[in-house]
Parts: C-alpha cells; sequence; structure tokens
C-alpha cells in the first residue's frame, strides 16, 4: 500500500511540473549570445548563437530591422539565417519556441543602386502614367506617408501629384500669377520648393511672389506668409513634428522660422558669405534645400557655397561637408560638392543631396564621410549607380522604405533611386 501511495505521488508531482514548464509547454528558455557576422549586405548568412532554440525551424522565425529573414538552420545553440533585402540597420529579433529574444544590432550594407523613371518625357504639361505624363523644369519633390509623391512643376506654375502606381494628376495651379483658391482656381509665379507634414497638408515656397503657400488635402490653396512679410526668393521648405515651417530664403541668405500661430522669426543667416556661428553670426550663400531630422536638426544645402551646414534647434551653424566647388568623395571638408540643391535624409541619419552642376547624387554618413551614390555626366540614363545620368537634378525626397526622388529639371522627369 505504501509503495502503491508512493508510484500515485511521483505521478502527480510530475504532473504538475510538466503544467509549470512554460506557458506554451516547451521545457526551452533560448537566449541569444551574439551574432556572426555582425554586417553584411542581402543574402548574408548570419549566425545567432546562443542556447535552448531546439531544432525545429517551424517554430523559428528571425527579423533583421522588423524585416522576416529565411531561417535555413536550427540547431540547439545556433540559428542560421540570410539577411533579407532591404532590411537596414537595426536589431535581430528572434521568435523562438513562442517567446521573444532581442538581440544585437545588424549593420545593413548598400551593395546594388538602381535609378529608374517615374514619371515624365519631354517638356510640356500632360496628366497621365508614367512616360504618357509631361512636366516643364520640375524643381522640388516631397513624399507622404502614403509613397504619393508631390512635384513643384516650376514652368507650368502647378502643384502636381504622382501616385505609387505613377498615375500623374494636377491638385494646383494653373496659368502664372497669384491667387489662392481651389484647384485650378489657384495660382503660382515660381512654385519651387515643395514639403508635406503629418496630415497631409502641403507647403510650397513660391520663389517669384515670395510667398508660403498651403494645400489642404482638399486642395484649397491659402497664403500663410505673403504681403504682409515677404521673402526676398524663397527656395527650401520643411515642416518638424510640431507643424512649425522652416524657410530657406536664398536671396537673404537666411534660414526662417514660422511658427503654427504664423510668428516669423530668422533662426540662423545674416549677409551673403561663409562663416560658422550662432544665429545672425553665421553666414550662407544662396541656400537652397532644407531637410530636419528627428532631433530637430536642420540641414541646408549651401549653394554658392558648395557646402553641407547643420542648423541646431538653437541656431547654432556648422559644416558637416564640403569645401571648394569641385568633385571629390571624401570626409568632411576633403570632400568636394559643385552647387549642391536638394538634400534628404534617412531613418539611418544618412543625409543625400543633389550635387546639381556635377550631375550626380552625394551621400553623407553620420560620421561625415562622403560618396557618389549615382550619377555620372550630364544626359538621361537609368541604370546602376554611376552608369546612370541625370540633367541637373534638383530637388530630393526621401520615403519611409529609404526609396529616394529626384527632381531632374532638365530631364523634365521624375526619377527613383533604390539601394538594396
Amino acid at each position: 500500500m505504501k509503495n502503491l501511495i508512493k508510484v500515485i505521488s511521483v505521478l502527480f508531482l510530475s504532473i504538475v511540473l510538466s503544467n509549470c514548464d512554460g506557458d506554451d509547454g516547451s521545457t526551452l528558455q533560448p537566449s541569444i549570445s551574439d551574432i556572426s557576422p555582425t554586417s553584411g549586405p542581402k543574402t548574408t548568412i548570419v549566425s545567432i548563437n546562443g542556447s535552448d532554440f531546439g531544432t525545429d525551424i517551424s517554430t523559428t522565425k528571425v527579423f533583421f530591422n522588423e524585416v522576416e529573414a529565411v531561417v535555413q538552420e536550427v540547431i540547439n545553440s545556433k540559428i542560421k539565417a540570410m539577411v533579407p533585402l532591404r532590411a537596414f540597420t537595426g536589431l535581430v529579433k528572434v521568435i523562438s519556441n513562442g517567446k521573444t529574444l532581442k538581440g544585437p544590432e545588424f549593420t545593413y550594407t548598400i551593395s546594388d543602386v538602381h535609378v529608374t523613371t517615374v514619371a515624365g518625357s519631354t517638356s510640356g504639361f500632360e496628366d497621365g502614367t508614367g512616360a504618357s505624363a509631361k512636366f516643364d523644369n520640375p524643381n522640388d519633390v516631397a513624399v507622404d506617408k502614403q509613397g504619393n509623391i508631390y512635384v513643384a512643376d516650376s514652368e507650368n506654375y502647378k502643384i502636381r501629384k504622382i501616385t505609387p502606381f505613377g498615375e500623374v494628376s494636377t491638385i494646383a495651379g494653373s496659368t502664372f500669377g497669384f491667387a489662392d483658391g481651389t484647384g485650378s482656381a489657384a495660382q503660382f509665379g515660381d512654385p519651387y520648393g515643395v514639403a508635406v507634414d503629418s496630415e497631409n497638408n502641403i507647403y510650397v515656397a513660391d520663389n517669384e511672389f515670395g510667398n508660403i503657400r498651403k494645400i489642404t488635402p482638399s486642395f484649397v490653396v491659402s497664403t500663410i506668409v505673403g504681403s504682409a512679410t515677404q521673402f526676398n526668393r524663397p527656395k527650401g521648405v520643411v515642416v518638424d513634428s510640431e507643424n512649425n515651417i522652416y524657410i530657406v530664403d536664398s536671396q537673404a541668405n537666411k534660414i526662417y522660422k514660422i511658427t503654427t500661430s504664423g510668428e516669423v522669426s530668422t533662426l540662423a543667416g545674416s549677409t551673403q558669405g561663409f562663416a560658422d556661428g550662432v544665429g545672425s553670426a553665421a553666414q550662407f550663400f544662396f541656400p537652397h534645400g532644407i531637410i530636419i531630422d528627428a532631433q530637430g536638426n536642420l540641414y541646408v544645402a549651401d549653394w554658392g557655397n558648395s557646402r553641407i551646414r547643420k542648423i541646431t534647434p538653437s541656431g547654432e551653424v556648422s559644416t558637416i561637408a564640403g569645401s571648394t566647388s569641385g568633385f571629390a568623395d571624401g570626409t568632411g571638408s576633403m570632400a568636394k560638392f559643385d552647387h549642391p540643391s536638394g538634400i534628404a535624409i534617412d531613418s539611418e541619419n544618412n543625409i543625400y543631396v543633389t550635387d546639381q552642376r556635377n550631375n550626380m547624387i552625394r551621400k553623407i554618413t553620420p560620421t561625415g564621410v562622403v560618396s557618389t551614390l549615382a550619377g555620372s555626366t550630364w544626359g538621361y540614363l537609368d541604370g546602376t549607380g554611376n552608369t546612370a545620368q541625370f540633367a541637373s537634378p534638383r530637388g530630393l525626397a526621401i520615403d519611409i522604405q529609404n526609396n529616394l526622388y529626384v527632381a531632374d529639371i532638365y530631364n523634365h522627369k521624375i526619377r527613383k533611386i533604390t539601394q538594396d
């Protein structure tokens, strides 16, 4: 009888322990120790080292920067996975036997750069899809969160929209002039810079009349800063997360801030020249494009000085790349640009610049290393990296998937650059 009671007790204890081994019934307690290698391009095979992964590949998932990878092998102490296309830099995440583990960061290396044409053909005006559409000297581009592209179509005096499917339509503007109104009832003089905020309002720097215009999602055009306070040749425009607007006034060589209440102040700049410093102690020379990062720092394509400048939220101006006009890859002042115009920034704080007179798109890393992403001599050619050709590329924008869009002004086209 005592032996029977002992056997029943042992069985009962085993059942209890079995039910307490984990929510998913698994006794495995996986963990990550390290990954190897820690950087590489797409299709790199990465070993995720650790313990208690088991051997069941069907219960294992791996993500690089939240992009799911193909798992090739699972053994108890190692998982092998292939880096997916366009994962970019970010943390490795493993789901093993129902448990989610965060691993080290993997640095994604760009191995291929492709340039294609989104829309446009010869100079003119035409709505349509892809090459059936026509632009006339498109100056700038902006992208919303849905992947729609907005174009400041300068010589057509219009703002155009390109859907992710390449369908081009006109949302505002008609003939040359100045008028607020809805859609084609509105008029622009020289729509130069364009930006879009989180609510899909579009902002336009009208270079001809010195006005900043706003276009609502229902295409109602109004003037934010107009007859009472005008700018002198505004070119670049950007909106921060709180809907403050920053304007590059190229002729005045200043950067202005417009608050949501309409208050205009000078953030940086004074007379024409070149000088780093705070506020009015800084100097620019015909600046063009402007962009903002997640920390509120502004970056300006200082066209006349052939440099890229940084402005902190407190108005402190410094030079991050460039020196005399020319062409050279390198770090900081060792690099050379020839009249940079458009500027964009990606999710990893890499800065991209349209190097207008070099007909190239340049890249600046967070450490100031400048390289050539795409482009070569003047012309028009889609292709890979430096086999592609642009004709005085001007405006530049980037979407949430790190695709770049270029206003290729003298080719009258909108180009797309993908990085794999």
